[in-house]
């Protein structure tokens, strides 16, 4: 799959313990293939922000718009609990 999209979007909660740590990771993970991508950091705090940001559960990773976890494609269970 050749991807043109160069977002990656980390969805979480504020409070998610490991956040700002997938942040870090992508981010990192980037830089050391070389690969230029706009990293969002998105915060929901309701059931709703969750849905419209595709957020299975904190942290969520979306490269293009895609959950990076294969099993989560497909499911709608959305939410911040």
């Amino acid at each position: 799959m050749r991807v043109r999209d160069r977002r990656v979007t980390v969805v979480r909660r504020s409070d998610c313990a490991h956040g700002a740590e997938a942040v870090r990771a992508v981010t990192k993970l980037a830089d050391f293939f070389g690969i230029a991508i706009l990293v969002e950091d998105v915060l929901v705090r309701t059931d709703e922000e969750a849905r419209a940001h595709l957020c299975l559960g904190s942290p969520t990773v979306l490269v293009a718009g895609q959950d990076v976890e294969p099993a989560a494609r497909g499911r709608d269970a959305f939410g911040v609990t």
